[in-house]
């Protein structure tokens, strides 16, 4: 196969599928199309201005490389040293394809990592390097940075920026809802010298919004401008800076034609919607998941001057520390066992149903659960380096390497403002011979009226809808490209723990010795009250089940003589002169449709086994249906976990899926390669050991947990029970890209038949300031129309799932 063949854009990163289809140049780099090799050109051939000479001789960034300054505020993050900072002004992917160039500009900058949720940018240097020169570059491109020290500071700086973003808003909306008011009055028929002071005041109320409020949408153009980057903020600009023009002259002649009102409205929906965006984003994505994981978990370390165990926070246990995790508490750390014994959850690493038992030497791992007993560990890995730990920072950086891709309005938003500026200036060249003056107005009233700002406005007012109302539904979608993404799946890969079942160890049912009586068997009275009175010695995970069943039945505890624990298989003891023994036995694969029997304990009195007591996880009620429905829909189910192949299968069995669709026993990393080898995959998990293979693939759903740990790793996060949530969010994605695409039409088509009415001199500037946002009032009611499919999600899932 060619070198070329399946690879990527160097410049915008687009999968090129054929050979034919590449553009390779002189040195071998290969590129989707030649604007793309055009543009990559004068960025490595150095005409970019701005980044030749970007004031890095500023003494006023001197201080970033100072020795001092650089031990309080250097980090290390994925092996490398570096800084971080905090980026104000970063609004859209445009901001990260500016950024991520600056290792293409500056050869000293190694790697740069943007945070778009928190804002944050991660620069590590080469040797020699300077963060001087970083900065000032970022500062002649617009962006104000802040060096900062933890994501506390992150949050700070955001909070001040979000603040600014929504008194802009603030003072758009008051602006706006005054102008309005009073050119209603003029509307209406006002005139004389009050209406003249009426249209002073709206002038007045404009200014605001002109300087002020729409200062985003300048700063923007001139980024992509500086970048050599289309901007789909070139007509907004364009619309706002022409009329307010026209209408200060007309104002100054005493005309009536005044575009005050509509361009205010506009600017003001704009920006609402950009900004809700913007906070979306930032409430469903939180990298601080490494400390909500552990909790800030307190442990008990040993003090060997006291002789005694002292509380420590995780944070602050060291190699080579002893520490004592009691029942119910997380291990903070990896290291070895040198107690006698421990039973541990290892679902959070493994997906494991079974709780297991652990000995002295054994080694024990961050992350995993005491359920019974206690653990004396010696600290080999602490937090940060342990199992559980690598697997996080991989998926933070995997989460940070995912760049977003260029939405399709945004990519038709650029084109057709290329389009409408080059038609305009082909135009007036043309017409300007007939009649100048003619070919000013019609001019003006083309890029006006053909202003893609209903484009700009439908595709982020859509998303946010589709996201909030999503949110009301339980669903938190933490990027509007899930959607995009979610509504091409073709693949769905579920875990089996906590996903397609209940992921709570507990007893299921008897098991008689007689196939037949298996339905309804429970063992007699005196066999059950033997049974409650052993297993309440015992401390065992399967131990305590029976017992949590037997207490609803057995009201009396008899004594037990000749109480033994048999290792690794069971206990025993005499009851009323009968010996009783209780052991492990091989699991069966069920009749029923609900239990998956992972562990079987027979039952021996007097050395004749009388009963079979079977013990494991419940298939989820909805997951059968969820898994039918999805076949009918062309997709196909999968599953995926760590638990062992004879109870994978099982369940397997249950849900009707075929041999070729399951994975048994493989662990966090294993999962991972999986669903990558697959296109158009989806990861449903609901354990930190998915997390690896949520973000590595298409797309995650993360159902229960942390939301915080689990939105981290995976797209998506459903507080609903069940895999139900699976087929109503694919309905909801497929729902808001047909809304998006019926968006786009409606907007092509308003303003094709507008620019041709604008050319043939049938609209006027004046009509085309008051149609402009009219666009946007159609793509609103489309909008809001198209999103009440969220109001009835359940109406489109299959009745017995609902």
């Amino acid at each position: 196969m060619p070198p070329y063949s399946y690879s990527d854009c160097v410049h915008c990163g687009k999968t090129i599928a054929k050979k034919e289809d590449a553009i390779i140049n002189a040195n071998g780099a290969i590129f989707c199309c030649w604007g793309c090799e055009t543009v990559y050109s004068i960025l490595k051939k150095e005409h970019f201005s701005l980044i030749n000479k970007p004031h890095a001789g500023s003494s006023e960034y001197d201080i970033l490389d100072n020795e001092s300054f650089l031990r309080d505020y250097s980090v290390l993050q994925d092996g490398r040293q570096g800084m971080r900072f905090f980026v104000e002004g970063v609004q859209c992917t445009s901001c990260l394809w500016i950024i991520d160039q600056i290792p293409h500009w500056i050869p000293e900058v190694e790697t740069v990592h943007l945070n778009m949720s928190q804002n944050t940018l991660f620069v590590s240097l080469k040797s020699p390097g300077f963060f001087g020169k970083v900065v000032s570059t970022l500062a002649a491109l617009g962006y104000k940075t802040y060096p900062i020290r933890n994501t506390g500071e992150a949050r700070h700086f955001q909070k001040k920026e979000n603040h600014r973003h929504l008194m802009r808003l603030g003072v758009a909306g008051a602006c706006a809802g005054s102008i309005m008011l009073y050119s209603f009055a003029l509307y209406s028929g006002l005139t004389g010298p009050m209406a003249q002071v009426f249209q002073y005041i709206n002038l007045a109320f404009f200014l605001p919004v002109l300087f002020y409020c729409a200062r985003p949408f300048y700063i923007n153009l001139w980024r992509s401008f500086r970048a050599w980057r289309p901007s789909i903020d070139l007509p907004i600009v364009l619309a706002v800076a022409i009329g307010f023009v026209l209408s200060l002259l007309h104002l100054i002649q005493g005309r009536q034609d005044f575009y005050f009102d509509s361009l205010s409205v506009l600017i003001f929906l704009l920006l609402a919607s950009r900004y809700l965006l913007s906070r979306t984003q930032q409430k469903f994505l939180n990298s601080s998941y490494l400390l909500s994981f552990f909790e800030a978990q307190i442990c008990r370390r040993w003090n060997e001057g006291r002789h005694a165990y002292e509380k420590v926070s995780a944070s602050h246990l060291n190699t080579g520390d002893k520490i004592l995790v009691n029942e119910g508490e997380r291990i903070p750390a990896d290291g070895e066992m040198i107690n006698d014994w421990v039973n541990i959850n290892p679902s959070v690493l493994t997906g494991e149903s079974l709780p297991q038992k652990l000995f002295k030497g054994a080694k024990i791992y961050a992350g995993t659960k005491v359920v019974s007993g206690y653990a004396e560990i010696l600290i080999e890995h602490t937090t940060g380096g342990s199992r559980i730990g690598r697997i996080l920072k991989k998926v933070e950086e995997q989460i940070y390497n995912k760049t977003p891709l260029i939405s399709l309005t945004d990519k038709a938003a650029h084109y057709f403002t290329l389009f409408i500026l080059s038609l305009g200036m082909l135009f007036f060249l043309f017409y300007s011979v007939i009649d100048i003056a003619e070919a000013v107005r019609r001019t003006l009233a083309l890029i006006i009226l053909a202003c893609p700002c209903a484009l700009a406005f439908a595709t982020p007012l859509t998303q946010s809808l589709s996201l909030k109302k999503a949110s009301k539904k339980g669903y938190l979608i933490k990027n509007a490209e899930s959607l995009e993404k979610l509504s091409r799946v073709k693949n769905v890969f579920f875990d089996k723990t906590g996903t397609l079942t209940q992921g709570q160890f507990e007893f299921l049912k008897w098991k008689s010795l007689q196939s037949g009586e298996s339905v309804n068997f429970v063992p007699d009275t005196i066999t059950l009250n033997a049974i409650y009175s052993i297993e309440t010695h015992s401390q065992h995970p399967i131990a305590r089940a029976l017992v949590k069943q037997l207490e609803k039945v057995c009201d009396v505890k008899l004594p037990v003589c000749s109480l033994k624990e048999i290792p690794g298989k069971g206990i025993s003891g005499t009851v009323e002169d009968n010996h009783y023994k209780l052991i492990s036995a091989l699991p069966d694969d069920g009749n029923d449709d609900s239990g998956i029997i992972a562990s079987t304990v027979a039952i021996y009195r007097n050395e004749l086994l009388v009963a079979y007591a079977c013990l494991g996880d419940k298939l989820r009620k909805d997951a059968k249906e969820t898994i039918t429905a999805l076949k009918k829909s062309g997709i196909k189910p999968h599953i995926v976990s760590g638990d062992n192949d004879s109870t994978v299968r099982n369940v397997a069995k249950k849900l009707e899926l075929a041999d070729d669709s399951i994975y048994a026993g493989v662990s966090p990393e294993e999962k991972s390669t999986i669903v990558n080898t697959v296109s158009n995959a989806l990861m449903v998990g609901d354990g930190v050991n998915d997390a690896l293979a949520m973000s590595s693939c298409s797309i995650g759903i993360a159902v229960q947990g942390s939301v915080e740990a689990s939105l981290v790793a995976a797209d998506i996060y459903s507080a609903k029970e069940g895999v139900s949530p699976v087929l109503d969010l694919i309905l909801l994605s497929k729902n808001t890209l047909s809304i998006i695409k019926r968006n786009l039409v409606i907007s092509f088509l308003y303003n094709f038949a507008g620019g041709i009415a604008a050319l043939f001199g049938v609209i006027s500037p004046l009509v085309a300031a008051i149609l402009m946002p009219v666009s946007s009032l159609v793509i609103l009611l489309s909008t809001v129309a198209g999103t009440k499919f969220t109001r009835k999600f359940n109406k489109w899932l299959p009745t017995n799932i609902r």
